[in-house]
């Protein structure tokens, strides 16, 4: 009887411990590492193929379009929180929301396009000079 007293006295101490470990380490991962996560935040994502995808992330005020790919990331449009919030009021994707946008500013979709032809055009240049 006495054994098994002290067994479970000594399960109680072992995760009392393992739980007093696991909030000190909680207070100082948020000292050493800052407020992370408090100014930005990754509100979608839409992959494009198997190395790019858009991002939409809000910074503050304002949500910022970005285009990932494995290489580079590059800022796209920036929207504030208000046409955003219309968006969502209305019900629609955040695909229909890109197409909306790419095809208003500054024809951002054509550009998008002609630069993929460019791409592919000069791909298919570089078969033709192998051969």
């Amino acid at each position: 009887m006495e054994f098994g007293l002290k067994v479970i006295l000594a399960l109680t101490v072992v995760c009392l411990l393992i739980y007093l470990i696991y909030y000190v380490l909680k207070i100082v991962n948020k000292k050493m590492f800052g407020r992370k996560g408090e100014f930005l935040k990754v509100i979608d994502m839409l992959p494009l193929s198997a190395d790019s995808m858009l991002v939409l992330i809000e910074v503050g005020d304002k949500v910022i379009l970005l285009g990932k790919t494995q290489k580079s990331i590059t800022f796209l449009k920036e929207f504030t929180k208000d046409q955003l919030l219309n968006f969502e009021e209305q019900e629609h994707s955040f695909k229909k929301i890109i197409d909306s946008q790419m095809n208003s500013s500054f024809d951002l979709k054509d550009k998008v396009l002609n630069l993929y032809n460019l791409i592919k055009d000069s791909e298919g240049k570089k078969d033709d000079e192998k051969k």
